[in-house]
């Protein structure tokens, strides 16, 4: 068996038998052992990048273990345990056994929700971060947010809250058009730039393009040693831990309300002559609003 080459096992043997089958280098102990320990919705939308740093190992190891259990990737050992598990509910509960009820589930997902704001609320309080991110904005002749995907969900809900104040803020979720934005900007603009990998490529080529136009980049990202992470001059960290099904994706979005708020009533304590544009707005829509 080479590095590239998946090693031989009978289709239908276990995940948890093949780990035994095998001599496993202790990284690759600890992928296993944090593979067999996460629930079956957190499994489902576990990437590399999440596995790594919850096991402490390389990425490379963690492909490593793939191809040595059999597997040609990530994705096809996750959908392996993913069946595993789906065969075990099918089988009858032995005594005393249940399955997890909705009201227990929901305690816990909503918990892991209230624990991650509050430790976004920690990281922003870090080192000036939220102030000099609020002074920034309230200083600059442009803001434009940059995102693709679920990340932009988030710059859509900052845009939203701050457009309202009145503030010279632009957002287009298409890349070319960020791209354009970026182009246009110059030293007296600023720049947020929204990725949890901090890989993304189209926001990668905005932020890149907007540091070269001599703009201040801020940047919310997961992984602040990414290629993004390192264009900031300032930089807010997303926090890890309290998965969600459809990933840390699924946990931006919902404290993207939260972080698009803090901003805007920052900036009202700031200038409060400003939130009679959000009072304007509102007295336009009335009871119209749909």
């Amino acid at each position: 068996m080479t590095d590239v080459q998946a090693a031989k096992f009978d289709d239908a043997l276990p995940f948890r038998e093949r780990a035994g089958a095998v001599n496993l280098f202790p990284a690759e102990q600890r992928v296993v052992a944090q593979l067999l320990a996460i629930p079956p919705y957190e499994l489902g939308a576990m990437t590399s990048s999440d596995l790594s740093q919850r096991s402490g190992a390389s990425r490379s190891s963690i492909d490593r273990l793939s191809r040595k259990l059999g597997y040609p990737g990530l994705k096809e050992m996750r959908k392996a345990l993913l069946l595993e598990e789906a065969r075990d509910r099918r089988r009858p509960a032995s005594v005393g056994a249940a399955a997890e009820r909705p009201a227990a589930i929901a305690r816990r997902i909503m918990s892991a929700v209230a624990s991650r704001a509050e430790s976004m609320a920690e990281t922003l309080g870090d080192n000036g971060t939220i102030e000099t991110l609020v002074e920034w904005i309230a200083g600059a002749g442009s803001i434009s947010l940059f995102g693709a995907g679920e990340s932009a969900a988030t710059c859509s809900a900052i845009y939203m809250r701050l457009v309202r104040l009145g503030l010279p803020i632009n957002f287009a979720e298409e890349y070319h058009t960020q791209v354009t934005l970026a182009a246009l900007l110059n030293p007296k603009d600023i720049a947020i730039a929204v990725s949890y990998s901090g890989g993304s490529r189209s926001t990668l080529w905005a932020a890149r393009t907007a540091k070269q136009n001599g703009a201040r980049l801020a940047v919310v990202t997961g992984m602040p040693n990414s290629a993004l992470g390192k264009l900031a001059d300032l930089r807010i960290g997303l926090p890890h831990g309290g998965a969600l099904p459809g990933g840390t994706e699924v946990l931006d979005r919902l404290i993207a309300g939260g972080l698009a708020e803090v901003l805007f009533q920052c900036i009202v304590a700031r200038s409060p002559e400003l939130l009679a544009n959000s009072v304007r707005i509102d007295d336009i829509f009335g009871e119209q609003r749909i």
